[in-house]
């Protein structure tokens, strides 16, 4: 006699592994994370250094725009892709890093945010004390300034990327919780905390 479930056991069971991988997308510890401040954290895993400051974002998150100063360094040559960034948040939804053309396109908002960010700006360069230079990490450009933008940084070894990373919201805010920064890279995912209070 073979055994068949019953469709509603199906369901069931349909919907404990979506909730599972759900679960799955943020990791419950983060590995070769230590904290530096309030909201500075820092990632280093032996070959890839990453640095990621949000103290404007971490009390200021009820409008669509999330602003993370970010870092990464590696002793090996490192590709750095926009879409290889995102941030995963409490309930386990992936966003991506937002687009020029959103950032760009919703140019007041844009402009009230980095001007309102500038009294709590946190310089991640510092903590890349390896490095022996650094390099732009033109994800985005100022409304006013135009500029290049680019979706791919090569470096060099022992060189830092530097630059601010725009997450945009679903839902036109952010909730409270701990969120991932995740990067994914050849060498695998950096993942650091960030915790919107």
């Amino acid at each position: 006699m073979t055994f068949r479930p019953a469709p509603a056991l199906c369901v069931t069971l349909a919907l404990v592994a979506s909730v599972v991988s759900v679960i799955q997308a943020q990791p419950r510890e983060f590995a070769s994370v230590r904290s530096l401040g309030r909201a500075l954290v820092e990632y280093h895993d032996g070959t890839t250094h990453a640095v990621a400051a949000y103290y404007h974002s971490q009390s200021s998150h009820d409008s669509a725009w999330l602003l993370i100063e970010f870092g990464v360094a590696s002793p090996r040559s490192l590709t750095v892709r926009r879409d290889q960034v995102e941030l995963v948040t409490p309930s386990g939804r992936v966003v991506a890093l937002a687009s020029q053309r959103r950032w760009g396109g919703d140019s007041t908002r844009a402009r009230l945010l980095l001007q309102q960010a500038q009294t709590t700006r946190h310089q991640v360069r510092s903590y890349f004390r390896e490095a022996d230079g650094s390099e732009a990490l033109r994800f985005f450009t100022r409304p006013e300034d135009g500029g290049t933008v680019i979706d791919a940084v090569q470096t060099v070894p022992e060189q830092v990327l530097l630059g601010d990373l725009m997450f945009e919201s679903p839902t036109g805010a952010w909730e409270r919780g701990r969120y991932a920064l995740n990067l994914r890279y050849e060498l695998g995912t950096a993942s650091l905390p960030i915790d919107l209070k």
